[in-house]
């Protein structure tokens, strides 16, 4: 069948006829203009060419706005080639996700390249699911070999995301050094951001000699004469002409169920392993913190900006402070905030929004509240971009909002005093034997705790409640459930008068007389669902995962975070332990008493507030 511009069947995927045909009667072109639309043409076949970017380099060269339209040889071949290539449709397969991906990718001074591939047993080669190269602007080509083979490692993952994420993958590079260096405990700053990135997906990386990796070799070696950063960002929006109908075609399945934005430890063969990123550095190299830091020091502006840039970095500049070569940012009572430079803003987004060591898909206010630890311009606008982006959240977004209940409920000032229950499945049975989750809540803090139970009986959900939250924070007052089944059992009850506690029922089919559980409970499952999928049955390995996201977000009802209500101080992220270089400062209370008596006077105050809030 054709579809979008492809023959499609049960074998993979094949440029049409009626678009091939357009390109194979096209004239030579005659200005740059037609030059452009060649090019952009060509690109929508761009993933079935292989080493796409060597064939019409000759073609992009005459987009150069120095270089006059001169129509040679090498044109004519590149020309040509295009229209072979399309002619003999070549086919690309579609992607298994019950085979592991492998990925080729090779650099060179020149390049990158990188080719998306599943083995194919009853054929015993490789068969090919899309190719991508890019050329290297002047400032990459002069890094070191290892970050420029780093640099193609990044680059493929990147371009296969959509097909590959939250799939096992083998990555073949004929690099060896590549390997020791996922193990080192410290690297250089600009390698860190990239492994950091890399640790979102679950890679084996397999060295090969460099004579057997020579698809990839190839699609990394592009002859051509020096380009400029400029041509090589102009050849850039080139390539990126007529590719979003191919990723409307064939991303859109995959984004669905595999493109779900979590962060895994595989990469870390030893548990424990940071890499740290030079804050003072970073900045340094930043083009707008750079000139306030050297309006700070020296109160000059640079002669080469406007007046009217000057008086927006001073307006900036009067807010940040340097402390130890370090830029702050100071406003009013508030703890100072480390000034987060362009290069690093994506990854603060990322750690606070769509991993599962503290991000969680959450709204967006949620997470701006977890961004505003640190500081840049124009944090609101990027966050909400970035919010309207994530394909994850969007897919959840609900267009009604929610119900909310008219009664109000009896204030609660005390932890755990009074504790909601709620049984969630039964969902497929995992690996571990459980198919129900028993969710528990604090009414006081929101602090949610999420047990999976093989089963929904009384002694099970007993058993559960018993020690993962009676014997961690003690006794409870009242207990809130619905009238399931296992609530209602003698059993339970027994357990509850056996603990001196007050059991209570919520209205029957009428959710709203449970609120704070039902609500808690929404936000939390909402959280689960998208990090797993109904084909996945281990929802039981996400749970604390999503706990974690759930409890170091702030409540709206109290204004705070369950997990600082519940210890009186705030989670460190692991991005904190990458950027700030105040976490790792030795604290400079030395007397126990004056430390008890901080944390005392931390928590009151947190509680009076959490109490009047929740009273409202």
């Amino acid at each position: 069948m054709e579809f979008l511009g492809f023959i499609v069947n049960e074998s993979g995927y094949t440029p049409s006829l009626r678009k091939t045909e357009t390109i194979l009667n096209l004239k030579v072109p005659t200005t740059v203009r037609e030059v452009r639309h060649v090019i952009g043409m060509a690109n929508f076949f761009r993933k079935h060419v292989q080493n796409f970017s060597t064939i019409v380099e000759p073609l992009t060269r005459l987009t150069r706005k120095e270089k006059p339209f001169t129509w040679g040889e090498e044109q004519q071949v590149a020309f040509d080639k295009i229209k072979k290539i399309l002619s003999e449709k070549p086919v690309l397969i579609f992607p298994d996700y019950s085979k592991p991906f492998h990925i080729f990718c090779d650099a060179s001074q020149v390049g990158h390249g990188g080719a998306l591939m599943q083995w194919d047993e009853e054929k015993k080669v490789y068969g090919v699911i899309c190719y991508c190269s890019r050329t290297l602007s002047n400032a990459e080509r002069n890094w070191p070999p290892v970050q420029i083979e780093l640099g193609a490692i990044i680059f493929a993952l990147r371009q296969f995301k959509p097909f590959i994420f939250m799939s096992s993958i083998e990555l073949h590079t004929d690099h060896k050094p590549l390997a020791f260096l996922l193990k080192k405990a410290e690297t250089h700053q600009h390698l860190a951001r990239w492994l950091v990135e890399l640790q979102n997906y679950n890679i084996k990386i397999v060295h090969i000699a460099g004579k057997q990796n020579t698809l990839a070799d190839a699609l990394s070696r592009i002859p051509h004469e020096d380009l400029t950063p400029e041509e090589v960002d102009k050849i850039s929006e080139l390539e990126d002409i007529a590719e979003f109908p191919v990723c409307l075609a064939m991303e859109s399945k995959p984004r669905v169920v595999h493109e779900v934005f979590a962060l895994t430890l595989s990469l870390r063969s030893i548990e424990g392993e940071m890499h740290q990123v030079d804050i003072r550095n970073e900045q340094m190299e930043d083009p707008e913190a750079s000139i306030v830091i050297e309006f700070l020091k020296t109160g000059k502006f640079p002669e080469d900006i406007t007046e009217g840039e000057k008086d927006e970095y001073a307006t900036l500049a009067k807010d940040l402070c340097l402390e130890s070569g370090v830029l702050y940012h100071h406003y009013k009572d508030h703890k100072p905030r480390i000034y987060i430079p362009i290069s690093l803003r994506a990854m603060i987004f990322d750690s606070f929004h769509t991993t599962k060591l503290g991000g969680g898909h959450m709204d967006f206010g949620k997470t701006f509240r977890k961004c505003k630890k640190y500081f840049w311009p124009r944090m609101h606008s990027d966050i909400v971009t970035w919010y309207k982006q994530c394909i994850t959240c969007q897919l959840r977004h609900s267009p009604n909002p929610p119900y909310r209940a008219e009664m109000c409920m009896p204030p609660v000032n005390t932890l755990f005093a009074k504790v909601g229950l709620d049984l969630a499945g039964p969902f497929p049975k995992t690996q571990n034997g459980n198919k129900h989750i028993l969710n528990i809540v604090c009414w006081f803090t929101k602090f949610v705790i999420s047990v999976p139970i093989p089963d929904a009986r009384a002694s099970t959900i007993a058993s559960a409640f018993l020690k993962q939250c009676y014997l961690r924070f003690g006794g409870c007052t009242e207990l809130i459930t619905d009238n399931a089944s296992a609530f209602t059992s003698d059993f339970f009850k027994s357990l509850c008068a056996m603990l001196y506690i007050n059991k209570t029922y919520a209205i029957p089919h009428w959710s709203q007389g449970n609120a704070v559980t039902e609500r808690s409970f929404r936000t939390f499952h909402n959280i689960l669902a998208k990090y797993i999928t109904s084909d996945q049955p281990d929802f039981d390995e996400h749970l604390e995962f999503a706990n974690f996201c759930y409890n170091t977000s702030v409540h709206q009802s109290t204004n705070e975070t369950p997990f600082f209500l519940m210890y009186g101080r705030d989670p460190i992220f692991c991005v904190d332990l990458i950027l700030d270089p105040r976490i790792r400062e030795p604290i400079a209370l030395n007397d126990e008493q004056e430390i008890k008596q901080k944390l005392i006077v931390s928590l009151r105050c947190a509680w009076k507030y959490a109490a009047e809030a929740n009273s409202e």
